[in-house]
């Protein structure tokens, strides 16, 4: 959903991954991932603060620097120091740019698939602005700092066993 040029992310699912590394963005994830890319690109990088992986489109790029320029300016005003190069690296760093096909599939890459630990299943979670990308247990097994009803964690894993 596009609001005012931003897009929102939101829903869970759990998609498989497969032993190349392959897996797909759930469908209500890619029409707006494809309309803030304008084509089907997706920024995949480790999450800042949490043992995950985020995704979004090309358009939160600009976002993030923007987000680094307020930042700055506040840091300026307040008369503290601020290290661009160093909020840089934490937002851009291990962000890769990855191409997905008309079904949502795409290989993720080694690093980060094995920085995440993800073998088995990903669970995409929707976070608005972004969504995040995690090994299920590790979602489960995460402190109550990271605000995810792990019913529905536990849900989507039930039903892949149904599947198998």
């Amino acid at each position: 959903m596009a609001v005012s040029g931003a897009f929102v992310y939101s829903g869970s699912a759990l998609s498989a991954i497969d032993d190349k590394g392959r897996l797909s963005v759930p469908s209500f994830l890619r029409k707006d991932l494809i309309a803030s890319s304008e084509g089907r690109v997706l920024c995949l990088g480790t999450h800042e603060k949490w043992d995950c992986l985020v995704g979004f489109g090309l358009t939160r790029k600009a976002e993030m620097l923007a987000e680094i320029d307020r930042e700055e300016d506040i840091a300026i005003a307040r008369g503290e120091p601020y290290d661009r190069d160093a909020a840089g690296a934490r937002k851009f760093s291990s962000l890769q740019e990855l191409n997905f096909d008309a079904s949502g599939r795409f290989i993720m890459p080694p690093i980060l698939q094995a920085v995440a630990d993800m073998s088995e299943h990903v669970m995409f979670h929707g976070n608005g602005s972004t969504f995040c990308l995690w090994n299920p247990q590790t979602l489960l097994d995460t402190a109550d700092n990271v605000p995810v009803n792990k019913k529905l964690v536990r849900f989507h894993l039930k039903e892949a066993e149904k599947k198998k």
